[in-house]
């Protein structure tokens, strides 16, 4: 994933938020990230689970025998998790 300038602009979230949610992305892609989070059992399993589930997500789009089902499988639980994520921090999964 490309971070282009002006990615995070949509979300209108601070500079802090954007230092957050580089590392969420680095973590994502299996790069070392060393960041600390707060929030309730609840926000972070959300945060776990649609991290998670990105990384799965990517990770099978870049297998070489994946097929249209596992790929869409895959998907499925990205979105699923993003949209608890969503209802949990009542932002949306930016990933």
């Amino acid at each position: 994933m490309e971070m282009n300038e002006g990615f995070f602009d949509y979300y209108e979230i601070s500079t802090v938020g954007k230092i957050f949610l580089a590392g969420v992305a680095a973590a994502a892609l299996g790069k070392m990230s060393n960041i600390k989070i707060k929030g309730t059992q609840a926000e972070i399993e959300a945060l776990k689970s649609a991290l998670l589930a990105s990384k799965a997500f990517q990770e099978e789009l870049n297998r070489e025998d994946a097929s249209v089902q596992s790929i869409m499988d895959k998907l499925h639980l990205k979105n699923v998790t993003a949209q608890n994520f969503e209802e949990k921090l009542g932002v949306p999964w930016p990933l």
